[in-house]
């Protein structure tokens, strides 16, 4: 069994939060976090992080136990509270919020939490959640000290079962509550789980749009990335006439995104193989977008003659740094993606007979 390290230390903040979150009814321009902690170290520091993209986002000192932070948050989110005198840290799914702290230091893990649904969202998530998961822990601890082997067939199976319920346990709370970030945060934390895993683009596929936005999903984007069975983001860049395209404008056609240059020795040698599946399956809804690599326009379009590339071709002329590229964490070329006519990915650095093999087995 995979687990997440950082859903664990997520599931650790709150182990035990007794927090009494109330929905914000009044909108707010700003979050904003009032604080009253007892025995903090005067003049301390309090940090507010997001924990998603992992950087500061604010600070303050904390005066008789009691701190104050206002900022504006682009997004509803998981963000941190880092008490640094007294390395305790507490998670916070908010938004732009009026929110109240208040407990003791010693005790952080029972701060009340007051005025984010969100979070009272979350702590519900991990009440559910975190039993299943300790549970499979002491299974685990238990079978690895025995030396048995009937026993450990029949702990295997509890961890089996274990596994199982906690899979779909998560899997039914993140489909009762797709209209929440908190689902699509939880989401990303267990992909590491096999089922979870492997129907990860179904289950985000349910979430409503509108938590498809901000760092979860740049997240979940990044996370995904490149895989097969994975939509490839939508991108823009210009042709050489400076005319924009964008890769949505292909939607309905399988596309064969790929990513070459002028000066790539492999990608020329790759290219006839490129052009005979064109050729070949251009009247069946295929056809080829091409990304270079190249930083000299000139090279570029005369490779582009020279191989006989009757496809569209966009680049931003700035080699290695293209922003497609880079987006897409490109590291070696040639390089191509075949997406369907809805954009998933079906196939990835294809060569040659593999190329048309593919084509082959969707257009007829």
């Amino acid at each position: 069994m995979k687990k997440s390290s950082l859903f664990l230390l997520t599931l650790f903040f709150v182990a035990h939060l007794s927090a009494q979150a109330a929905t914000n009814t009044g909108e707010t321009k700003n979050l904003t976090i009032q604080g009253d902690i007892k025995n903090v170290q005067d003049n301390s520091t309090v940090i507010l992080i997001d924990a998603v993209g992992n950087k500061v986002l604010d600070s303050a000192k904390i005066v008789n136990g009691k701190f104050s932070i206002s900022k504006k948050l682009d997004f509803t989110s998981f963000y941190g509270l880092v008490f640094v005198s007294s390395n305790k840290s507490v998670g916070l799914f908010v938004g732009n919020d009026d929110v109240e702290i208040k407990g003791d230091i010693n005790n952080a893990e029972a701060f009340d939490i007051k005025g984010a649904s969100t979070q009272e969202l979350y702590i519900s998530f991990v009440r559910t959640l975190l039993p299943r998961v300790q549970k499979l822990q002491v299974l685990k601890s238990s079978i690895e000290s025995t030396k048995e082997v009937k026993i450990k067939d029949s702990i295997l199976a509890l961890i089996k079962l274990g596994e199982t319920d906690f899979e779909n346990t998560a899997v039914e709370l993140i489909k009762a509550n797709k209209q929440s970030p908190v689902a699509a945060y939880f989401l990303l934390q267990l992909n590491g789980f096999p089922y979870i895993s492997t129907h990860f683009n179904e289950l985000y596929t349910l979430l409503d749009e509108n938590v498809k936005k901000g760092p979860i999903a740049d997240a979940i984007v990044k996370l995904q990335l490149g895989k097969v069975g994975s939509v490839l983001p939508d991108f823009t860049q210009n042709d050489a006439s400076g005319k924009p395209i964008s890769l949505s404008s292909f939607k309905g056609k399988y596309v064969l995104v790929d990513f070459w240059a002028s000066w790539c020795g492999p990608c020329r040698a790759e290219n006839p193989n490129v052009v005979k599946a064109f050729n070949a399956y251009k009247g069946k809804g295929f056809t080829v977008l091409g990304v270079s690599l190249d930083d000299n326009k000139n090279k570029w379009l005369d490779a582009i003659k020279k191989d006989g590339l009757a496809w569209t071709q966009v680049s931003d002329l700035k080699g290695w740094y293209n922003v497609v590229a880079v987006q897409f964490g490109i590291q070696s070329i040639p390089a191509n993606y075949l997406i369907d006519p809805n954009g998933v990915i079906i196939g990835k650095d294809l060569r040659g007979a593999d190329l048309e093999a593919a084509l082959a087995a969707k257009l007829k």
